[in-house]
């Protein structure tokens, strides 16, 4: 009797242990289905510079960002409640006093626009000085640091930004309209197709730096299975971990007690690339202290300090996951496996492409255009005249703009010798329209400067002189166009060069082959020198040219007044000739 007792409880535990098997069985098979359904529609996510698939059903949160220091957040409002909330802001700021106990908080309000359309302002305020003395070794020194609040806010398209600091060096002020210059937005959350780093309904244009350390994370929970979280972080500019994923877990469970590490079973711990960057993988089943079973997933690279196109990245899947505290997991192990693989399988480098702006083939020189056309091209164009010393209003050449309405040429003829006398000057207009012809294409009018420029030696006089090339001038590169050469070097073409030294008043200037390049021009107020003399005063020193144009003459045909006028100024656009 014991003995069929016994074997009818083991039959009973066999057939418990068998249906709570099946049930498992079918209990996987339905997740691995569901999760195949949720594989099928897929939507692509932009996290800074990468991109990654989420199930359809996704519920997406795009954390704010950083980048170079500045928080930035993103709203969505009207343009009237960002008005409000712009000058409520501002009151704020004023109203608060300053380090001093004054009313000069506020230091500055800059109205910022942007290309892209976005528009607000910039504040700098709350400034601070800390300072006093410390040791150094054996020695006191000094010490002082200064900051401020800088903080700007822009809108666009219902959306708004809010970029900022408490503590920024005064010296780096410019960073932040630099930044908001490159900002975007981006309401509808298309994937951008040019360069940059992707925020919340937003992204800013390359170029990004790595020293600027971007960073922003993503969250992302599936509805049908709110047990289960998913983060992303990416960061650039970060200095890599000394230890990877799959070390410090090693290292953790090291320290912990045997009653902890049993709970984990490790599914995979490898390294493994995902988009062509390589990480470490690590997969856990948990049995946690209610005896709840969970599934850990993570991935992560260490990145680079110097690259924003191998940054550092970590990916997160965790399921059992409630307010409560941990809850059986929803999926299966299978499909809750396929899910991870599935997601991180797409993390990938956005591709992107700079946009190439179709651009018409510029007038070739020598096209002529009709007195009443529209000019075709900003530059010099030529009229004739009609010969026999007939001169033409305003010279034969002239600076025309795109756009401008071709003259009719009012042409002058020679004067007799009664209306010499009587100083007068005939005048007369053809009937037929005048042509014109472009001999120039530069982009700006020709400038003749009153101080005296250093003039080049001709190839004669520089092959004569001992001191052409002195000892450690830069070797001339190349003779083509954006060829450089230093004053003193032997011209290695004959063309235009410009002059690179700022504020310099050669411009761009004529330079025949073989003879060397002149010192560059600065005029010097005259206090400088102070008020013996009327005229104005120049100082001359060695500065780098660049060869914008191959010309074998300044203007074939031109007179001498015109030739010393081309050498006055060539403009940097003529190298488009």
């Amino acid at each position: 009797m014991k003995r069929y007792l016994r074997s009818g409880w083991l039959r009973v535990l066999a057939v418990l242990v068998a249906a709570l098997a099946g049930t498992w069985a079918v209990g996987a098979v339905q997740d691995k289905y569901e999760v195949a359904k949720m594989n099928e529609k897929k939507k692509t996510v932009c996290v800074g510079r990468m991109l990654i698939d989420l199930p359809e059903e996704a519920r997406v949160t795009l954390y704010p960002a950083w980048i170079d220091g500045f928080y930035i957040g993103t709203v969505e409002e009207s343009a009237d409640a960002f008005a409000r909330r712009l000058a409520a802001r501002e009151a704020e700021i004023q109203a608060k006093p300053d380090r001093f106990g004054g009313k000069k908080n506020m230091e500055l309000v800059r109205e910022v626009k942007t290309e892209s359309g976005l528009s607000g302002k910039i504040f700098v305020h709350s400034r601070y000085v800390t300072e006093g003395t410390r040791l150094n070794g054996l020695d006191i020194e000094r010490y002082r640091h200064e900051g401020f609040a800088l903080e700007g806010h822009v809108h666009g398209d219902g959306i708004s930004f809010d970029i900022k600091t408490d503590d920024y060096d005064p010296a780096l002020i410019g960073n932040l309209p630099k930044l908001i210059a490159q900002l975007v937005g981006n309401r509808t959350g298309r994937i951008p197709t040019e360069p940059g780093f992707c925020i919340d309904r937003g992204y800013f244009r390359d170029p990004l730096i790595a020293d600027q350390n971007e960073r922003i994370e993503m969250a992302a929970t599936l509805p049908s299975r709110p047990d289960i979280a998913i983060n992303f972080d990416t960061a650039a500019g970060l200095k890599p971990d000394s230890q990877g994923l799959l070390e410090r877990n090693d290292a953790s469970h090291a320290r912990a007690p045997l009653a902890v590490n049993l709970r984990f079973t490790r599914l995979r711990a490898a390294p493994r690339t995902i988009g062509g960057l390589t990480g470490d993988e690590l997969v856990e089943r948990v049995v946690e202290e209610n005896f709840a079973i969970i599934y850990g997933f993570r991935w992560e690279t260490l990145g680079t300090e110097d690259n924003v196109f191998v940054p550092a990245l970590s990916l997160l899947m965790a399921t059992g996951r409630s307010k409560e505290g941990p809850i059986p997991s929803s999926l299966s192990q299978p499909a809750a496996l396929d899910l991870w693989d599935n997601i991180s399988s797409s993390i990938r480098m956005r591709p992107t492409h700079v946009p190439k702006v179709s651009v018409a083939e510029p007038p070739a020189l020598g096209s002529y255009a009709m007195a009443g056309d529209a000019c075709i091209q900003t530059g010099w164009w030529q009229c004739n005249g009609e010969g026999n010393g007939t001169k033409v209003l305003g010279g034969q050449r002239q600076y025309i703009r795109e756009g401008e309405r071709m003259p009719q040429a009012l042409l002058l003829p020679p004067q007799t010798l009664w209306e010499k006398v009587r100083g007068l000057q005939p005048s007369y207009e053809t009937t037929s329209k005048t042509p014109w012809r472009l001999v120039d294409r530069r982009s700006r009018r020709r400038i003749t400067s009153d101080v005296p420029l250093d003039q080049a030696k001709a190839a004669i006089e520089a092959a004569n002189t001992v001191t052409a090339a002195p000892a450690g001038v830069d070797a001339i590169e190349r003779a083509s166009v954006g060829a450089y050469a230093m004053t003193g070097n032997a011209c290695p073409a004959s063309g235009w060069w410009h002059c690179q030294e700022s504020h310099a008043l050669d411009g761009t200037r004529w330079f025949a082959q073989g003879s060397l390049l002149p010192a560059a021009t600065f005029a010097v107020p005259e206090r400088v020198f102070g008020k013996t003399s009327g005229t104005q005063k120049a100082m001359q020193r060695r500065g780098i040219w660049q060869l914008v144009r191959i010309a074998q003459a300044p203007e074939i045909g031109a007179s001498p007044a015109e030739k010393q006028s081309q050498e006055d100024e060539a403009g940097p656009d003529s190298a488009s000739s």
